[in-house]
């Protein structure tokens, strides 16, 4: 901030050239023969005061007179008193001084919806690094789901206007913000308080018609590619084309696909329909809660929690059913690969004229199968790390009794005693797992093959504890398990 010198010197340079007697300035206040004149603008939005010096008026006026004056002229709002009180201190005369300003109006806002979820038509893509710095280009992130119950949008209420006044007290209205109403389509409910809309089921959100809704079902209309990525969707997801190798379709309800699969990973929490085929090259895999259909299977796993059903053909695949294996095509069959059920297989034909190795296994569930081979497999693992240990601390004791050094001993059993507790509980433990699992297998029963056509040789068929290998064809029989042995009977 400058000096009281420097500030006087600057504006002493400032007001050069100008001359308050300027003819052109006074004409402006031309206020005649009336020592106060007052003026009001035509919008009636400011008031002005154009006083006579003393020596001109031959009056001693002062700050009374002026509000005298406004009065007069039905000034009555927006009076400033400071700059009718600066007339007289600094000597403002014949000069229109802006004594009165009226207040514009204020108009409000209207009320808006502010989205919690992508609105636009192309959705962003989004390439995330793992973290060694690679970028997986078939998750580019398209689709957004929501939970039952997610905050959607949220409206941000109208803003009302505030009136303006004219300095004769005239009210000028204020154009109020409109109140939009909340935009519930399908699928939606309203908060409590009616600002907001949530999810009333689990989904995609959108627009429609300005209105925002929910679909229980993500369409991808062609092929799962690079262009649409892989498929993760909190729902039911429709696939119009193929999916193509190495890409994966998620849904947490249930997926139709209308072409085919390649070597693609599917997985739904509820059903997979398939019109097409799945061509696996051995690692393609569909994994379904509830039942798998499809047309065929060519070197592909199939896990469903309840059926499977084939149209045509399933060729050195692997097939796993909580429940029913069907295909009743006359000229279809169950070729090469392994296929596991825990009821019963309803099928045309089993193996092939080139006498193809394959595995039926009857009135075993799959899943409890596969949970006891890998606790079994843990438990061998465990056992031998327990025998490595306890080697370990009975090797160091008899050390202790042949002078090793106690600090040493000490030290090495420090590191080894709460391994050896530790598995040896974790060991116990999955024991008694083993022991419900082996309960829960031998509750398996009823489980049978039935084939209205052929079963060729070299078929195995499998129970819990026997197995049978198919010698020479066999036609219209039926499989199961009795008495410790595989029974073959009439369809």
């Amino acid at each position: 901030m400058p000096s009281d010198d420097i500030l006087e010197e600057q504006i002493l340079r400032d007001l050069e050239g100008i001359d308050l007697d300027d003819h052109d300035i006074v004409k402006e206040g031309d206020s005649g023969s009336d020592p106060i004149v007052i003026k009001v603008a035509d919008d009636q939005m400011k008031a002005y005061a154009n006083v006579q010096p003393p020596l001109d008026s031959g009056q001693d006026l002062g700050r009374d007179d002026v509000l005298a004056e406004l009065k007069k002229n039905n000034v009555t709002y927006g009076i400033d008193d400071e700059a009718i009180d600066e007339i007289f201190s600094y000597g403002t005369y014949n000069i229109d001084v802006v004594v009165a300003k009226g207040t514009l109006p204020t108009n409000g806002t209207p009320s808006r919806i502010e989205y919690k979820f992508d609105t636009s038509n192309e959705k962003k893509v989004e390439l995330k690094e793992d973290e060694h710095g690679n970028v997986d280009h078939k998750s580019v992130g398209r689709i957004t789901s929501v939970e039952e119950g997610e905050l959607l949008a949220v409206k941000i209420p109208a803003v009302p206007g505030e009136k303006g006044m004219t300095v004769t007290a005239k009210e000028l209205p204020a154009k109020e913000g409109t109140d939009l109403a909340l935009p519930l389509g399908e699928n939606v409910t309203a908060t409590d308080d009616g600002l907001g809309i949530v999810a009333a089921i689990t989904g995609q959100p959108f627009i429609r018609d300005n209105r925002v809704s929910v679909s229980p079902v993500y369409k991808v209309n062609g092929d799962v590619n690079y262009k649409s990525g892989n498929i993760d969707f909190k729902g039911t997801v429709i696939v119009t084309g193929n999916v193509n190798s190495d890409f994966e379709v998620k849904a947490t309800t249930d997926i139709e696909i209308h072409g085919n699969i390649e070597k693609a990973f599917i997985s739904a929490g509820g059903d997979v329909r398939i019109k097409g085929g799945l061509y696996g090259a051995n690692e393609g895999k569909i994994t379904a809660g509830g039942d798998i259909s499809i047309r065929s299977v060519d070197a592909g796993i199939l896990e469903a929690g309840g059926n499977i059903t084939i149209g045509q053909q399933a060729r050195m695949s692997t097939l796993m059913a909580g429940k029913d294996i069907i295909l009743n095509n006359p000229k279809g069959s169950i070729v090469g690969g392994k296929a596991t059920a825990a009821h019963h297989f309803i099928v045309s034909n089993l193996g092939s004229t080139s006498f193809t190795d394959t595995i039926i296994e009857i009135g075993i569930n799959p899943k409890l199968k596969k949970a006891h081979e890998e606790l079994e497999k843990r438990i061998e693992e465990r056992k031998d790390r327990y025998s490595t240990i306890t080697t370990h601390i009975k090797t160091i004791k008899e050390k202790q009794k042949q002078g090793m050094d106690p600090a040493k001993s000490k030290a090495m059993l420090a590191k080894l005693v709460p391994v050896y507790h530790k598995l040896r509980a974790g060991l116990e433990d999955d024991l008694k797992k083993l022991k419900y699992l082996d309960a829960k297998l031998g509750e398996l029963t009823g489980g049978k093959a039935r084939v209205k056509g052929t079963t060729y040789p070299r078929v195995k068929i499998c129970g819990l504890i026997a197995n049978f290998s198919v010698q020479k064809e066999i036609n219209f029989s039926s499989f199961y398990e009795q008495n410790d042995q595989i029974i073959v009977g009439p369809y």
